[in-house]
């Protein structure tokens, strides 16, 4: 009867130990959090003391610190705002979008989470439009294309309904189309554009970025690329302008190009027939000058290319 007795007390025994296991470990962890509060918090007043003291540096390395080592402190969300406003007065903005950027990806119900955004978004689109100044130097900063590119993309991952995001997916193509390499940077620049007018339709920015996809195809056909398929991708990138935005000004433009693209068929098809025409291969030659006078109006062209045969009909 002892033994049994015995063996009560050691199973009772053993189905409270997991439970007081539990309690000592969830008591260590509540020990440590209340030992990084408490050494959060003394950076917190430290790093306060040194930005009130005018001493900035110090003051951005505890709030960096603060943020980095103490991440779930209740001083790290006031933290990580302060630290990008210093930042940011200091003059070093990549380091401050970084730090706003953990305002809206860590903490969510701060205060200052609509301010961070817009902070971040006015970086963003100053560092792509080159309008950043260095306060102790006084010259404009430049920003490669990659950092603003991987800004802009942030600006739209944080808010990707809010228009914030319609402009930066914007800005993403137009920085790729006016600093990139026109050769290796244009697929880039369509391929934002054309995002764009897929994820935000209606848009203001819509109307500009499928007229602008023309507008690439139309400078690949006139600068060296011999692609002649290019005419015909940006006169169906036009055209889709008129047709998903007719009261837009860029409708009206993309008519005119469509009239442009119209002249440079013609030409292209005369300088064709003047290359066969130069390598003997007078058939060829023929039926590209005749497609010159059949799309052509009355002027030097179309008289030069009847010309031709003319004289190439009777050899």
């Amino acid at each position: 009867m002892k033994l049994l007795k015995h063996a009560i007390i050691l199973f009772a025994a053993s189905l409270l130990l997991p439970s007081c296991g539990g309690d000592v470990e969830s008591a260590r962890l509540a020990s440590e959090s209340r030992a990084s509060e408490k050494i959060a918090q003394a950076l917190y007043s430290s790093a306060i003391a040194a930005e009130k003291a005018g001493k900035l540096g110090r003051a951005i390395k505890l709030y960096e610190k603060i943020v980095l080592r103490h991440p779930l402190c209740p001083a790290a969300s006031e933290s990580a705002f302060r630290w990008g406003k210093l930042l940011e007065k200091d003059g070093d903005l990549l380091e401050a979008f970084e730090a706003y950027d953990a305002i809206l990806t860590k903490y969510p119900a701060s205060p200052h989470y609509a301010e961070a955004m817009a902070r971040q978004e006015m970086i963003a689109t100053q560092a792509t439009e080159g309008q950043i100044t260095n306060s102790f130097i006084g010259f404009k900063i430049r920003f490669t294309l990659k950092e603003c590119v991987a800004m802009l993309a942030k600006v739209r991952q944080n808010a990707p309904r809010a228009l914030s995001a319609e402009k930066a997916q914007y800005a993403i193509g137009r920085v790729y189309q006016s600093r990139g390499d026109r050769a290796s940077q244009a697929v880039l620049a369509i391929t934002a554009f054309r995002e764009l007018t897929r994820d935000f339709p209606d848009s203001k920015y819509a109307p500009d970025a499928q007229y602008q996809i023309g507008e690439i195809l139309f400078a690949q056909s006139k600068d060296g690329d011999q692609d002649s398929a290019n005419l015909d991708r940006a006169k169906r990138a036009f055209e889709d302008v008129i047709i998903r935005y007719p009261t837009s000004k860029q409708a009206k433009m993309a008519k005119v190009q469509i009239a442009k693209l119209a002249t440079g068929n013609i030409q292209r098809s005369y300088e064709i027939a003047e290359f066969y025409r130069k390598k003997g291969q007078i058939s060829s030659a023929l039926v590209y000058y005749r497609d010159t006078v059949m799309r052509s109006n009355p002027g030097p062209l179309r008289t030069s290319a009847q010309g031709w045969i003319n004289k190439l009909s009777t050899q």
